[in-house]
């Protein structure tokens, strides 16, 4: 059995936290920081959200816009940010982030990148993404995550340097993520983007980008529209297993932080899904 922790939220209450099992001959505790592999992206894309707002950024713009390394190749008139966020650069892999110069190297790479041409989930892309957000930001990337989302939505055991891969969090910490979600950009005093950014992290249809494609894909998230909740669930995968699903339509937030799925971890994960839905009180006609 693999250890793991859960927070549920509904209506902006927490309904459910607990933390269960053992690691290493210690009690996983609610303090108890897990990889969260890929959710590592949905905060790349909450940054990029945020600065989208603040106008500093058009998602649709050539990348040469912000970074001057691809001025003179023809991908920089091409490329934008949203090829980086939504897969479809095609870029592959998992590096760049602690890379020095790392623009400058992708530039070089310019004549050969097929952009637009296939999907390809990647952390590549987002480690160029994340040098968009420095150019546009003057801040290093750990600097404007922890000072601009981290500290205010009081993540202190969040832990995130790169853009895709190599953050460390909890469940209470990805539940207030997950509510400043599900508020649209808000959470307590603190406004983070309005709601024309906040429909830009939601999942698009790619087909606009490759004909055909039945994929859809946002700014770090994507659709889960077979778990038994609202059809308007979303949240990004994660291959350590960890559980993020921000259901708009029943004002939910559900996270299960772990190390990875263990044994029978569809199953179990079924159960809980169909353990949630059945205590959501059903909506009435008003």
């Amino acid at each position: 059995n693999e250890p793991f922790s859960v927070c549920i939220a509904r209506n902006g209450k927490i309904a459910h936290l607990k933390s269960y099992g053992h690691r290493e001959g210690r009690a996983v505790t609610l303090t108890t920081k897990t990889p969260i592999a890929s959710i590592t992206k949905l905060l790349t894309g909450t940054l990029m959200a945020m600065v989208i707002e603040h106008k500093r950024v058009d998602p649709d713009a050539p990348i040469a816009t912000y970074l001057p390394a691809f001025r003179e190749t023809s991908a920089g008139k091409v490329l934008t940010v949203r090829h980086l966020m939504n897969h479809t650069s095609g870029m592959e892999g998992h590096w760049g982030d602690e890379e020095n110069d790392f623009e400058e190297q992708v530039a070089g790479y310019a004549p050969q990148m097929t952009i637009g041409k296939t999907y390809q989930f990647n952390g590549t892309a987002l480690a160029l993404a994340g040098k968009v957000i420095e150019s546009v930001s003057g801040e290093s990337l750990p600097s404007f995550i922890k000072h601009h989302l981290l500290d205010p939505l009081g993540c202190g055991d969040t832990d995130v340097v790169g853009t895709s891969q190599d953050g460390l969090s909890t469940p209470l910490d990805l539940a207030r993520i997950g509510q400043l979600l599900l508020n649209k950009g808000a959470y307590g005093d603190f406004r983070f983007f309005e709601y024309e950014a906040y429909q830009e992290m939601l999942p698009k249809p790619l087909s606009a980008v490759i004909p055909g494609t039945y994929r859809q894909y946002g700014l770090g998230t994507q659709y889960h529209r077979n778990e038994g909740m609202g059809e308007g669930t979303f949240g990004p995968g994660s291959t350590s297993s960890t559980i993020f699903r921000v259901d708009p339509e029943n004002d939910l937030v559900i996270v299960v932080s772990r190390w990875r799925a263990g044994d029978g971890y569809s199953q179990y994960k079924r159960r809980l899904f169909d353990t949630i839905v059945s205590h959501i009180a059903k909506k009435t006609e008003s």
